[in-house]
């Protein structure tokens, strides 16, 4: 069932049009040169002329932002390249580097966000520069997890690097429209940057809105199958919720003399619009278990979340010290009611919720209600910079000290749940490098460290961090990185009291029955998790091995045991209700009824992989020269990742067999754990136009089913393909002749090109119902075209 929403499209209209509308003004009432189009040819040359001074740097000891480390970035990106993926913010570059940021993520789940610097110095988080525009930026360094350590963190992420322009002013509007053609679900999005950058200072002013259809089934059922309540028309339910996200964000900086300040804000305000439901197939699945009862029929849900921060980041120099302190504040409520639908009625148009809703809890008065509310005040200290020398250089430390305060409430009355929790925390780490031969040793330069980190938690006493690391370059081509470490980690707040939220109607494959099931779905948080301890080894090797251009191959070995590790079990497998009998719930004749997921502490984890890849750039073609006379060639830019998975095997409870998630076992309701993945990131850039492309890949999984596990369910996952092309229109000439006042970039983008997604089948080749395509994958490929028009 397609849905109609003409008041986005004609908003999305009325900004193009409001861009080319003001860049029309401007030419209309001036002569050809006017003041306004010498200032916009002044600013495109400068900017120009940044760039090319920006590859001269390349070569330099020491270039403007720089990271305060002696190790080499893995990757390296100049403007030129950036600008390439066609990305509307920083967010999008970074969805789009996740090959060369991700680290030993775990397999189907997002990669870890690594810490992110700015011009060298820590920020308060990624949310605060998210939204500048790629022309903002000058260029971005990724940096292995040994360079976390020298800046106060954990040695799981990496650090990226994000060295902004020093003269940059411009406001960017921006009209997306995004269609599934597969089934006509539009996803429309407006978006306005203002952003000033000097010498000295910046700031920026963000207002980003998004909003997307909902997609229906055809049919539902509102009773028992044959019943006048199920033959009455009531409204489909929904197969992709209904979505309006509105974010409202700035950020001012300035320096004062050797201290740089930094205060930024944002509020974000989401609303989803959902109606869980039956089919008639899954109507007539419950008959035929003599279920009927347990039809809910369509309900109406809605979900608002309002999330608001501020933080205040301070960066200053104190002779060969850099110290830092990031203070935030940060507060997030999330609203879910869910109700019958004949008296809830229909989707709203826009439905976000009101900043007031901050706090806000439900009441024994609202049975329909559930909430959560967190709040967190925190602060941080820290100090790096040189010791003292040794014959082979300087020991140099890297000190954090920091605080939080934390609360969490949560209300789900039709749970009977009330939960009040606070955690107290003080924490303290400390990083020393010691170097121990310099480079022209005859066995190259060697650098050892040690790290280690107290967290004192109200809620669960001492945690510690020990590690140790060795950084070994035999030649100048070579780099090899070597760390070990031993962490405890507590649960979240989150996981602890989120509000348990139920859902009626879900569907579930059963591995035990080999079926499919329709179950009352139960999420939430878990007040019994225990602290997870984990040991890392990794082992990097990364080489350059032509020095002339710009090509990096790296190797990386990690093993990692996990004890006590928090995951969610979304598997009804035969193991899972030995392990945990009290998560599922069965019918006299096995039907399964009720499953919930909240976190829970697993006995032990143990994985091992290795993963391999290269990162190349070259310019190509013939060298022009830009306005400014600076020379400029196009570019071409790939990388690509192998990661292999030689150990991923799990015991749920202490003395239960070992499970082999790469060979048969699952945890995850949506299979195991596949051997090989290859992710590829491209671009191909020059002046008139660019072009993207993403893909990734992974072997196929199994799980073996029923209750002698003689059946078995296959997963595959085939090619995800996104491409992006983006064109200059200021360098269209057939186009500027025509039109000659318009500028911008025009973005055509085609994701999930194929239509991939995880497809499963038993050994007759037949796909379960809870893994038709409908409920997996319903809004499938996409195609979308973006206006960017930028003013300076």
């Amino acid at each position: 069932m397609r849905t109609s929403h003409w008041g986005y499209g004609t908003a999305l209209t009325l900004i193009c049009s409001l861009s080319a509308g003001i860049a029309q003004a401007q030419t209309a009432t001036a002569p050809p040169r006017s003041p306004a189009k010498l200032s916009a040819d002044a600013a495109e040359a400068a900017e120009k002329a940044e760039e090319a001074r920006d590859e001269i740097l390349v070569t330099a000891q020491k270039q403007h932002g720089a990271v305060a480390t002696q190790i080499p970035p893995e990757v390296n990106l100049n403007s030129t390249a950036i600008r390439a993926l066609g990305a509307a913010d920083l967010q999008e570059v970074f969805e789009d580097l996740a090959p060369e940021i991700r680290t030993g993520a775990e397999a189907g789940k997002a990669a870890p966000t690594p810490i992110v610097l700015v011009n060298g110095q820590r920020i308060a988080g990624f949310s605060s520069i998210k939204d500048l525009p790629p022309e903002a930026i000058r260029r971005i360094e990724i940096f292995p997890e040994k360079v976390a350590l020298q800046y106060g963190y954990g040695a799981d992420q990496r650090v990226v690097n994000v060295v902004l322009r020093s003269n940059y002013h411009a406001l960017t509007l921006l009209g997306r429209y995004t269609i599934a053609p597969d089934n006509w679900r539009g996803i429309y999005r407006a978006k306005a940057d203002l952003v000033r950058i000097g010498e000295n200072a910046h700031w920026s002013l963000d207002l980003d809105y998004r909003h997307e259809d909902p997609l229906f089934a055809d049919t539902t059922l509102a009773g028992p199958p044959g019943s006048a309540e199920a033959a009455a028309a009531v409204p489909a339910h929904t197969l992709a919720m209904q979505g309006d996200h509105l974010t409202m964000s700035g950020d001012a900086e300035r320096s004062f003399g050797a201290i740089t300040a930094e205060l930024t804000g944002r509020v974000q305000l989401d609303a989803l619009q959902s109606r869980p439901g039956l089919a008639d197939e899954d109507g007539a699945l419950l008959e035929q278990e003599g279920l009927s009862d347990l039809i809910a029929g369509p309900l109406k849900r809605v979900d608002r979340t309002v999330d608001a921060g501020t933080n205040l980041t301070l960066n200053g120099t104190l002779e060969s010290w850099r110290w830092s302190f990031i203070g935030a504040l940060e507060e997030s409520t999330r609203i879910t009611r869910t109700g019958d639908t004949a008296s809830a009625g229909g989707f709203d148009t826009i439905l976000l919720p009101s900043p007031t809703l901050l706090g806000k809890s439900c009441s024994d008065s609202d049975p329909e209600c559930v909430s959560t509310t967190t709040r967190t005040a925190s602060g941080d200290f820290y100090l790096n910079g040189k010791l003292f020398p040794l014959p082979a250089g300087d020991v140099t430390a890297a000190l954090r000290a920091g605080f939080a305060f934390s609360g969490l409430h949560s209300e789900s009355p039709p749970a009977g749940q009330a939960t009040r929790l606070t955690r107290n925390e003080g924490n303290a780490r400390a990083n020393l490098d010691i170097p121990l031969t310099m480079r022209s040793a005859p066995i190259g330069k060697l650098t050892v460290g040690i790290n280690g980190e107290i967290h004192q938690l109200s809620d669960f006493g001492t945690l510690s961090t020990i590690g140790s690391t060795v950084e070994w370059s035999p030649v100048r081509p070579m780099n090899i990185l070597a760390s070990v470490s031993r962490a405890e980690q507590a649960p979240s707040l989150m996981q602890l009291g989120e509000a348990t939220l139920e859902t009626p109607d879900l569907r579930v494959f059963d591995f035990v029955n080999d079926t499919t099931a329709l179950v009352r779905h139960i999420e939430g948080g878990n007040p019994g998790l225990e602290r997870q301890t984990s040991r890392i080894g990794k082992l990097r090797v990364q080489i350059s091995p032509i020095r002339s251009t710009d090509l990096t191959l790296s190797g990386e070995y990690t093993i990692e045991h996990i004890r006590n590790p928090i995951v969610a079990l979304t598997a009804a497998t035969e193991a899972a209700m030995d392990a945990f009998p009290d998560r599922f719930a069965r019918t006299d004749r096995g039907y399964l009824t009720a499953m919930s997921v909240t976190p829970v502490n697993l006995d032990r984890r143990d994985r091992q992989q290795i993963r391999w890849g290269l990162t190349y750039s070259t310019p190509f073609g013939a060298t022009r020269k830009a306005k400014d006379g600076s020379p400029t060639r196009n570019q071409f830019q790939i990388a690509l990742y192998d990661t292999w998975r030689i150990q991923d095997q799990v015991v749920l409870r202490n003395g239960e067999s070992r499970l082999d998630l790469l060979n048969g076992d699952v945890i995850s309701d949506m299979g195991g754990t596949p051997t090989q993945q290859i992710d590829l990131q491209t671009t191909v850039s020059t002046a008139a136009w660019s072009a993207d492309i993403n893909a990734e890949w992974q072997t196929h999984t199994h799980a073996d089913t029923g209750v002698l596990e003689q059946g078995r369910i296959t997963y595959s996952q085939g090619i995800t393909l996104n491409l992006r092309l983006q064109i200059n229109l200021a360098r269209q000439r057939w186009l500027t002749g025509l039109l000659p006042w318009l500028r911008g970039n025009l973005n055509l983008s085609a994701d999930n090109l194929l239509g991939a997604h995880t497809r499963a089948h038993d050994s007759s080749g037949t796909v379960p119902l809870a893994y038709t395509e409908s409920y997996l994958n319903p809004t499938g490929r996409t195609f979308r075209i973006t206006l960017r028009k930028r003013f300076r």
